[in-house]
């Protein structure tokens, strides 16, 4: 179970996702290329994959992203598939989204990220996954 983040650019008075016009097109946050050399420079070890995942292990967490974009092609948005404990997790998101100047939002909630929510949008679904996954044990 992951805590999903999406990067992207978006309207700046946009306050959550749900005020985005469904035919909102986000201008380019660079090419393929230039998405992996960034995120290889913040995220030092990340790995990629032939067909373009990036996997990351940080202390107490671990991001996986498809960056499957040719070296050319622009990237409209970053997925982040987040794991872990630490929420370290939530300041590797912001900083990501702040590297692209785009903003992050939860998946989830639909909420955009900020340093004074990110952390406690982590703890809440951290709290969400620890429940599911006790419920899950406790019916085997």
């Amino acid at each position: 179970m992951s805590w999903d983040v999406f990067i992207m650019r978006s309207p700046p008075e946009a306050e959550s996702i749900d005020q985005i016009a469904d035919d909102w097109d986000p201008p380019s946050l660079g090419t393929g290329r230039e998405i992996r050399t960034l995120l290889t420079d913040l995220l030092p070890g990340i790995e990629y994959t032939t067909s373009g995942w990036g996997d990351y292990e940080g202390p107490g967490f671990s991001i996986s992203t498809p960056i499957d974009e040719a070296d050319g092609e622009p990237v409209g948005g970053v997925g982040l598939f987040i794991h872990g404990d630490s929420g370290a997790a939530a300041h590797a998101a912001l900083a990501l989204a702040d590297a692209l100047d785009a903003r992050a939002f939860e998946i989830g909630s639909g909420d955009f990220l900020t340093k004074e929510s990110a952390h406690s949008a982590f703890d809440t679904w951290r709290a969400y996954r620890d429940r599911v996954l006790a419920q899950h044990k406790d019916h085997r």
